[in-house]
This record gives structure tokens, C-alpha cells and sequence, in this order.
């Protein structure tokens, strides 16, 4: 199961009234809400995973990895840097993994989602209420 395809996501050109598409390659950004996703459906599915859209670089699919993805998609940060960016991607990772003392990716995968988790709390909604509560807007002088 694909956790999340880019979603497609129309726009309104104001001087030419007309609709148009809106940003069609993804951003580093946009990973969280799969990344959310994917560590809270980690190890409570009968089926692989793959994470999508928003993973730019080694670091994203590390991320993805960890919250228990089995296959990570790449498209926009290879239309952006070309095909030779999957091996910088690629490199990031087996740096990472030899600092950490990983010979493989099943050794880390799952170790961050909600299931294995010391704080499952903090895929949940009430994390972001916790960060939000006493926020008050500073104005710009």
C-alpha cells in the first residue's frame, strides 16, 4: 500500500480566470503527513508499505525507514537533481547506517513507528494541541 501518491491539487489563475494546476513536484514538506501515517500504521497492517511523496534525500528515507516503511518512493527530487542524486541518496543512507552500527535495513526498520514506540503519544493530535496551547501571535513592528 502507497502512503500517500502526491495528491493532485488544482489552481485559479486570478488574471486569466482559469484553473490550472497547482504545484506539481513535491517539497521536503510534504513528507510529514505520510511520515505520521506511516509510523502509526507500521506493524498494525497485513501488508508492506511503501512511503510517497515529499522524501528529497538519504535523510527522508531514513525517516520513512525508521517509521516502518518496507519501500520508499522517489520522482520529484529526481526530476529536480537527475538520476545521479539516488546514489548520493543511497550513500547518505550507508553513512547513517554505519554510524549507527547497522549491517542491514531490517535491523532499524519499524523502531520509530507508533507501535514500538516509548511515547506513542507523540503521533497523535494531542502532541500538536500540547505545542499550540498558550501560542499567542507576535506582530511585526
Amino acid at each position: 500500500m502507497v502512503i500517500f501518491n502526491k495528491i493532485y491539487s488544482p489552481d485559479i489563475d486570478l488574471d486569466k480566470m482559469e484553473i490550472t494546476s497547482g504545484k506539481i513536484l513535491s517539497s521536503p514538506e510534504d513528507m510529514y503527513i505520510s511520515l505520521r501515517w506511516m509510523a502509526i500504521m507500521s506493524g498494525r497492517v497485513e501488508c508492506d508499505l511503501a512511503a510517497s511523496t515529499g522524501v528529497h534525500d538519504g535523510d527522508g528515507v531514513l525517516k520513512q525507514l525508521l517509521a516502518g516503511a518496507n519501500a520508499v518512493q522517489v520522482a520529484s527530487t529526481v526530476y529536480k537533481n537527475g538520476p545521479e542524486h539516488i546514489q548520493e541518496m543511497l550513500n547518505d543512507i550507508q553513512n547513517w547506517m554505519g554510524e549507527k552500527g547497522f549491517k542491514s535495513l531490517d535491523e532499524f526498520r519499524g523502531k520509530m513507528s507508533q507501535s514500538e514506540s516509548s511515547n506513542p503519544a507523540a503521533f497523535e493530535r494531542v502532541q500538536f494541541m500540547k505545542y499550540f496551547r498558550g501560542y499567542q501571535h507576535v506582530l511585526n513592528s
